[in-house]
């Protein structure tokens, strides 16, 4: 038979469609958004009003310029900061930590049982803990701490075979100690994951038999919350799992308010590392609603989208997991990481900018935890960093600044009317500003909250 051009642009096509078009499938379409602005108006921001007056309290009826400026939003950005284990005492850890604080006004600081008691009734602090501790409270940066009990990261001398009548003082002794010890953090999460604890894969593990014991998961975290309520009942106390499709952790939250059980927020973990993982703008909508009907705040605890070539699916993505856990160093987790990829990173950050502005719609959320700062020494070696290897700003991160700083900021330079008095609309959140009286500028604050009808009273001296 004779190949004509015909048969050679037949051939073209189908060697064309059989190709992995790893591109194209990477490139992102815009979610539509429909309502979008209108709820981040209605939910997240608000009207105001400041009259200033003299010591006396009375009012200082002139005009006066003033500068009013967002400080820190009420609604919390998060970031982990848990990789710090690793990045710690690395070129550019500082590098690092100050591009985190320039966006994100809460930071997640692991506390595993492995780490502070590696010896049984010998506690210790840890160098990298503790200094992100003291970075944050010098940023006046809000801190979560995780986890007051998981089953994984537990310390090596905890016996398998022990009863749960030996195990459940030791869980109470380590609450009361995290609690106690760090009254500055006021999230926390509770059991993490604790309908983990009832999978096949947990085998001969202490507090996943403690749990057991108690009765099942929502049992365990009822007992778990009154003991972290008991220590001290100004914490946010929240009920994290890995994943918002297993219907054993609805079936957990269903029971928990059956009990009666005081808990103050629900933790859903969307670490999208597999195509399969990955939320569409309407799977993101519907996990909220679904969760919404519990009647609790939700909290997107651990948020992870690599810029780097995407596994298919866990079976892909698992020999990777279990090399990355097998690495004898760092150096060797450095091999065998995946690198980030220029288009991907633009994939990365537009994903991004959509999913907070939908996340940040929901009337429920109130908490939006980016996992990985950095793609050096990302927890499952992807590039799922907002900073590359060397600490510098993907395009992502980028995004997610211009967002929470441009985009959902109120800037206010104007003037207030004869009688002293200005109005303005802006999102609610801890205020600075300035104002001039008579040729002398002076500072003030103030906290812009929902559903504050009164106007705040600005007293200012001569």
């Amino acid at each position: 038979m004779r190949f004509t051009l015909k048969h050679f642009n037949y051939f073209l096509i189908l060697l064309f469609l059989g190709m992995p078009c790893v591109v194209n499938a990477e490139i992102h379409s815009p979610w539509e958004m429909e309502g979008v602005n209108e709820r981040i108006k209605k939910i997240r921001m608000g009207p105001t009003k400041l009259h200033f007056v003299n010591t006396d309290g009375s009012r200082i009826n002139q005009q006066l310029p003033v500068k009013i400026n967002l400080e820190k939003h009420a609604f919390q950005f998060g970031v982990g900061m848990g990789q710090s284990w690793a990045l710690y005492g690395e070129k550019n850890f500082e590098q690092y930590r100050n591009y985190m604080g320039e966006v994100f006004n809460l930071v997640a600081l692991g506390f595993q049982w492995s780490w502070i008691e590696k010896k049984r009734g010998k506690v210790k602090k840890i160098e990298h803990i503790e200094n992100n501790l003291k970075w944050a409270k010098a940023r006046e940066i809000n801190i979560k701490g995780m986890p007051l009990v998981w089953h994984n990261a537990i310390p090596r001398w905890m016996d398998a075979s022990a009863e749960a009548e030996e195990i459940e003082p030791l869980i109470s002794k380590r609450i009361h100690y995290l609690l106690n010890e760090y009254p500055e953090i006021k999230t926390w999460n509770l059991y993490n994951e604790a309908v983990g604890a009832e999978k096949k894969y947990v085998k001969d593990n202490p507090i996943a038999n403690w749990l057991k014991s108690k009765g099942g998961p929502a049992a365990a975290q009822a007992w778990v919350s009154q003991i972290a309520h008991q220590t001290a009942s100004n914490g946010i106390y929240v009920n994290n799992h890995y994943s918002h499709r297993d219907p054993e952790f609805k079936k957990m939250n269903h029971e928990l308010l059956r009990l009666g059980a005081q808990f103050d927020a629900i933790g859903i973990q969307t670490h999208m590392h597999t195509k399969k993982s990955r939320l569409s703008q309407s799977e993101l909508w519907k996990l909220l609603e679904d969760y919404k009907v519990f009647g609790k705040p939700i909290h997107l605890t651990e948020i992870s989208v690599p810029s780097s070539p995407p596994f298919n699916s866990w079976r892909d993505f698992q020999p990777h997991v279990e090399s990355l856990k097998n690495a004898s160093s760092k150096k060797n987790r450095l091999k065998i990481a995946r690198k980030s990829d220029k288009k991907l990173e633009v994939y990365q950050a537009e994903y991004l900018r959509d999913f907070y502005t939908l996340a940040f719609s929901h009337p429920k959320v109130e908490t939006l935890i980016y996992w990985s700062g950095s793609d050096l020494y990302e927890w499952r070696g992807t590039a799922a960093g907002l900073l590359d290897v060397k600490h510098d700003p993907k395009p992502a991160y980028k995004v997610l600044r211009d967002l929470i700083k441009k985009k959902w900021h109120t800037n206010v330079n104007d003037f207030t009317d004869k009688r002293g008095s200005i109005s303005f609309s802006g999102f609610y959140g801890e205020y600075s500003g300035k104002v001039k009286l008579n040729g002398i500028e002076q500072s003030f604050t103030f906290d812009h909250t929902l559903g504050m009808v009164a106007p705040h009273i600005i007293k200012l001296s001569y």
